[in-house]
């Protein structure tokens, strides 16, 4: 796909924060692209049906379906700052919505409305590359954490983007060992990383425990 660079500049920032009719469509997309990946991320967790799990950047909403699947009887909280993802998610996840077992909210990963020690598992599916200093994210993914908590952060490798879009200020280039590095730093233990390679995507999910 050849793009120029201001058509670029528009699709790196919908992917970031889908917006509009445009986002709507980008969210589409992202169910297509995302759903394999999405099962990957959640296999990794090892959820269990009582698990309190949080999403965050949830999309158009898949994986918070596969979450709310596989732990019928926990709780399952979702944050994104895009109200259209917002939007769509809600309709995808409108019955567990509705049994109280989902709760979805618009707001941002630096200061996640939630109490300490809340959570059994955290993940996220390509958002950890729009924060560029992912620390302080990942501090309040480790403060929502219950003890032995675990957290899994899939991401798309470099490798495998448009081309032109690590010029656009949006994304940040991770490989699987910094990204583990990172997790290291903020406190995170039993860090490791999984190789993902499918038909349409390939990338990474780190792990860790707090």
């Amino acid at each position: 796909m050849d793009l120029s660079t201001s058509e670029l500049q528009t699709l790196a920032q919908q992917l970031r924060k889908p917006e509009g009719a445009y986002g709507q469509e980008v969210g589409k997309k992202m169910v297509e692209f995302n759903t394999p990946v999405i099962a990957f991320t959640i296999e990794c967790l090892h959820l269990q049906p009582r698990d309190h799990v949080l999403e965050i950047g949830f999309g158009p909403g898949e994986g918070i379906a596969e979450a709310a699947f596989l732990a019928p009887e926990g709780y399952i909280a979702g944050i994104d700052h895009s109200a259209e993802m917002l939007a769509m998610a809600e309709e995808r996840n409108h019955r567990a919505i509705m049994h109280e077992q989902v709760e979805l909210t618009l707001g941002e990963a630096r200061a996640l409305p939630y109490d300490d020690e809340s959570f059994d598992a955290v993940f996220s599916v390509n958002v950890l590359h729009f924060w560029k200093e992912p620390s302080v994210e990942l501090a309040e993914c480790l403060r929502v954490l219950k003890p032995g908590g675990r957290i899994a952060m899939y991401l798309s490798h470099p490798s495998t983007w448009l081309k032109g879009f690590a010029e656009t200020g949006v994304f940040v280039a991770r490989d699987a060992k910094q990204t583990e590095r990172i997790l290291l730093d903020t406190g995170f233990q039993n860090v490791e990383s999984k190789e993902f390679a499918g038909t349409e995507a390939k990338g990474f999910v780190v792990m860790g425990r707090k």
